[in-house]
C-alpha cells in the first residue's frame, strides 16, 4: 500500500504542476474546473469584490487516506484595488506539496479588468534531502459584456525556474488559458475554455451552472482524457456550503467538499457593471 500511494501521489502532483492553476476550490471543480466559476482568490471578478470573505475546500481522490488535499482562501477588498492570498496542501507525509498564493485586481474601466497572481510551492518527496521551492506567477485580463464576457489568463509566462536534484535549470511550462462565459438569463450560465500548455499539449474544459436562488446545481467536463464533474451548493446570507465530485477513468472518485463566509455585507456600495 505504501508503494502504491507514493506511486498515485507522484502522479496526482505531477498532473497539477502541468496545470500552473493546480488544485481548485469545491465551486470551481464542480463546473469542469472552468476559471469563470472561481469562487476564492483565482475569481475573475475578484476587483468587484466589496466584502472579505473566506472559502476553504476539504477533498480527497480516489478514496485513499493519503491522498487528501485542503485549501483556504481569503479576499480582502482595498478602495480601488482587491487583495486575496490562500494556501493549499496536497498528499501526505511521503509526498507531498505546499503553496502560498496571493492575487490583486485592477478595474480598468465598466467593462474592462486586470489580475496579477503569484505562488510560491514547495514540494518534498521520499529520497530528498530537503524541499524544493519555486515560483510561479499569472495574469489575467476580463472583458465584460452584455451577455458574454471574455478572458485569458497566461501562466509561468517568465523564467521564475529552479534548480533540480543535480543542479540542473528548471522551470515549469507556460501556459495560456482563453475563455468566454455566456450568460443566457440571470440563474443560468455556462464557461468554455481553452487551454495550451508549452509543448503542444491542450486541454479543453465546460462548465455549467443553474442558479435556483439559494441553491446552485453545477456541471462540467474537461479533458482530454474526458473528466465528468458534478457539484451542487446551497448559498445564504453569510454562509455558503458547496459539494462537488469527479471521476477520472481507471482511478477513480475525487470528492470535495467547500465552507465559505462573508464577514460583511455591503449594500450600498455600487459595482460598476456592463451597460
Amino acid at each position: 500500500m505504501k508503494v502504491t500511494s507514493v506511486f498515485i501521489a507522484f502522479f496526482s502532483i505531477s498532473s497539477f504542476q502541468c496545470l500552473a492553476e493546480s488544485i481548485p476550490n469545491c465551486v470551481r471543480s464542480s463546473a469542469g474546473e472552468c476559471l469563470a466559476y472561481d469562487v476564492g482568490m483565482e475569481d475573475l471578478t475578484l476587483c468587484d469584490a466589496n466584502d472579505c470573505r473566506l472559502y476553504t475546500t476539504l477533498g480527497n481522490h480516489y478514496f485513499a487516506p493519503e491522498l487528501c488535499h485542503y485549501q483556504l482562501e481569503g479576499v480582502i477588498p482595498a478602495h480601488t484595488i482587491s487583495f486575496a492570498t490562500g494556501m493549499d496542501w496536497f498528499g501526505y507525509s511521503l509526498y507531498n506539496q505546499f503553496r502560498i498564493k496571493y492575487a490583486m485586481a485592477k478595474r480598468l474601466g465598466n467593462h474592462c479588468s486586470l489580475g496579477v497572481g503569484m505562488h510560491l510551492s514547495s514540494l518534498y518527496y521520499e529520497g530528498v534531502e530537503q524541499r524544493h521551492f519555486f515560483l510561479s506567477e499569472n495574469l489575467v485580463f476580463l472583458y465584460q459584456g452584455r451577455r458574454t464576457d471574455l478572458y485569458a489568463r497566461g501562466d509561468d509566462l517568465f523564467d521564475t525556474g529552479w534548480k533540480g536534484i543535480l543542479g540542473e535549470r528548471m522551470r515549469s511550462p507556460a501556459q495560456l488559458t482563453a475563455g468566454a462565459k455566456f450568460h443566457f438569463s440571470e440563474n443560468v450560465s455556462c464557461a468554455t475554455e481553452i487551454v495550451w500548455r508549452e509543448g503542444n499539449d491542450w486541454l479543453g474544459r465546460f462548465g455549467f451552472l443553474y442558479d435556483m436562488g439559494k441553491f446552485q446545481l453545477r456541471c462540467g467536463a474537461l479533458g482530454p482524457p474526458i473528466t465528468p464533474t458534478f457539484g451542487c451548493g446551497f448559498v445564504g446570507k453569510r454562509f455558503r456550503l458547496d459539494a462537488s465530485t469527479r471521476w477520472v477513468r481507471n482511478i477513480g472518485y475525487a470528492i470535495d467538499c467547500g465552507i465559505g463566509y462573508l464577514f460583511h455585507e455591503n449594500e450600498g456600495h455600487d459595482v460598476p457593471h456592463n451597460d
